[in-house]
């Protein structure tokens, strides 16, 4: 993990403890991802959220982010609760990380978050580094300075909450991820008395989510996905496959009901899918559930008509279930004409070009093939610009945080603040980093954490320096060029070698030439360095002369400059 340094301002400051309440934003604000904040008074903190953010350079080896949890583990005596939202990646993915830098605090969630946080944990071999407390919606959690409501909002993962936070200097909410769906499949329409009593009370700071404030319609209810959901079922004429995230657990019992009206089974492909399929039993939901599914290894022994395979690989991820299926290498789900694919989930930016290959070889397989943008076979679990000014005129706060969207969103967030009538002065754009002083007066940002962030390499949480991540991205664009010597131990004179190996640099048709040109080049120099030691004259650094040169050689025939690694072997 990082120094302790890396907590320090960029004033070079370390911090002193708070007068008002701090808010330090370790992520989630200007990226949609590695939520996690972090409310400091006096001698107490509070964590909310501790999530990951899956990374776009999986190539260079680094698999997500986390949040740097350096401030944290220097005030780790303080830290007297993390409590969860809900229980997607990118709000709970990066706790075991921090138990394992040491922080250990009682961890408060919801029943389905606190049966997905054991389930990463015990990948971790974290299952009983910490106590883990189970909150029911509406329960009051007391701390010696804060005291938290939870409250259930409607989002694409059940048990989803709210918190209504007391502190000494005024109220605060946190949204959590939130829509306000009138026909929630499970659980209840989001209370808007409830906030609105809250608001009642005086908030002093409201912090919303920002995803879709870019959209200027209200978000659609799950009961219309519903409806799509038992027209497509009832006219399907060949296999059914619907893909969607593992965690949206109202989603799968959607389809588990549609199955059941219609006498269909269910098989379950993607170990996520089946785990969380398990936990959403264990959690009260999906009720006999049991008793519709059916091994994969078994569908052939029903019509293809009468069975709907659950799959994971929504997003084109390389090797997921649904990928090997479009690639016509699952070993039991094979398509066929008048097979149907429905992809019952939104394209997460950035993963557009792999979902876009994954539907053309779908359609390539004969399946018909829907998907968000040409059928209502989605909604989000975020609210849209029409809800997220309502949540504003229900809590009626004081200053407004817009929090969990990329920097766009937080502009458009804080511009929609303002036109319900709120003042500059009273919305503040933070960023991940940014640490928030709150008072009664004031919510201002006084100072800032450099690159609150660390690059994680593998489940067992290695992390990618910056040095380490540029020497792969230079590996991965411009090739490597190893240059083999062999030099007598005493007479510290080259006995064989150069020997030239390139790896990614051109196409066959020129490296034959390229390898003989570049050992003639590294041959002179060795002659130069072996007449320097004959006449007993200080010796060049034939390493360094040697990567120097052939990376001018490189760069003037083929106008890149790999990464030449000169290696001497001493005998």
């Amino acid at each position: 993990m990082p120094t302790l340094e890396t907590s320090r301002t960029k004033t070079g400051q370390v911090f002193q403890p708070p007068e008002g309440l701090r808010i330090l934003t370790l992520g989630g604000l200007g990226e949609i991802g590695m939520n996690c904040m972090v409310l400091e008074y006096q001698d107490e903190i509070l964590v909310i959220d501790c999530g990951l953010l899956f990374s776009d350079l999986e190539h260079f080896g680094v698999e997500f982010v986390i949040p740097d949890f350096s401030y944290l583990v220097e005030r780790k005596e303080k830290i007297k609760g993390m409590i969860f939202t809900h229980g997607h990646e990118d709000h709970v993915g990066a706790l075991a990380f921090a138990l394992k830098a040491g922080i250990r605090a009682p961890i408060y969630a919801s029943t389905f978050t606190t049966l997905l946080i054991r389930e990463r944990l015990k990948e971790h071999g974290l299952e009983s580094a910490c106590e883990i407390r189970t909150f029911k919606m509406r329960d009051t959690l007391k701390f010696k300075h804060f005291t938290v409501k939870t409250e259930s909002v409607n989002h694409s993962i059940v048990d989803s909450a709210a918190l209504f936070i007391q502190t000494p200097v005024g109220n605060v909410v946190h949204t959590g991820d939130f829509k306000m769906d009138a026909q929630p499949f499970y659980g209840q329409e989001l209370d808007r008395r409830a906030f609105g009593a809250f608001g009642d009370q005086g908030v002093l700071l409201l912090m919303s989510d920002s995803t879709n404030v870019e959209r200027h319609t209200h978000s659609l209810s799950e009961s219309v996905i519903y409806q799509k959901f038992e027209q497509l079922f009832a006219a399907a004429e060949g296999l059914t496959v619907v893909s969607m995230f593992a965690s949206n657990v109202a989603r799968m019992g959607q389809v588990f009901e549609v199955a059941k009206k219609l006498d269909k089974k269910i098989a379950l492909s993607g170990r996520s899918m089946e785990q969380n399929v398990r936990l959403g039993m264990d959690a009260g939901y999906l009720k006999d559930a049991h008793a519709q599914i059916i091994s994969l290894a078994d569908l052939d022994d029903y019509p293809r008509n009468k069975v709907i395979v659950l799959s994971t690989g929504s997003q084109g991820e390389w090797r997921s279930s649904l990928a090997r299926i479009a690639h016509d290498e699952h070993p039991y789900v094979k398509l066929q004409e008048g097979d149907l694919v429905m992809m019952s989930s939104k394209f997460i930016p950035g993963n557009e070009k792999a979902i876009g290959r994954m539907i053309n070889d779908l359609f390539k397989q004969g399946a018909e093939v829907l998907y968000e943008a040409i059928h209502d076979i989605h909604t989000s679990g975020h609210a849209t610009q029409p809800e997220l000014r309502e949540m504003i005129e229900l809590v009626r706060p004081k200053y407004f945080i817009p929090i969990h969207g990329e920097y766009r969103h937080l502009v458009h967030h804080a511009k929609l603040a303002r036109d319900t009538g709120m003042t500059d002065e009273q919305v503040l754009i933070a960023v991940n980093g940014d640490v928030i002083e709150v008072s009664a007066d004031r919510c201002e940002i006084v100072d800032h954490i450099d690159e609150p962030r660390v690059l994680i390499e593998g489940r067992e949480g290695n992390d990618v320096s910056k040095l380490v991540l540029k020497d792969r991205r230079q590996l991965g664009e411009k090739g490597v060029v190893f240059a083999l010597m062999v030099r007598n131990r005493d007479s510290r004179r080259i006995i064989s070698g150069p020997e030239i190996i390139v790896k990614g640099l051109v196409n066959e048709s020129i490296e034959g030439w390229l390898i003989e040109e570049a050992g003639a080049l590294a041959k002179k120099i060795i002659n130069k360095y072996d007449q320097q030691i004959a006449r007993r004259e200080p010796v060049m650094d034939l390493q360094e002369e040697v990567r120097v040169e052939l990376r001018r050689f490189f760069n003037a025939n083929i106008g890149n400059k790999p990464v030449v690694l000169p290696i001497i072997l001493d005998v």
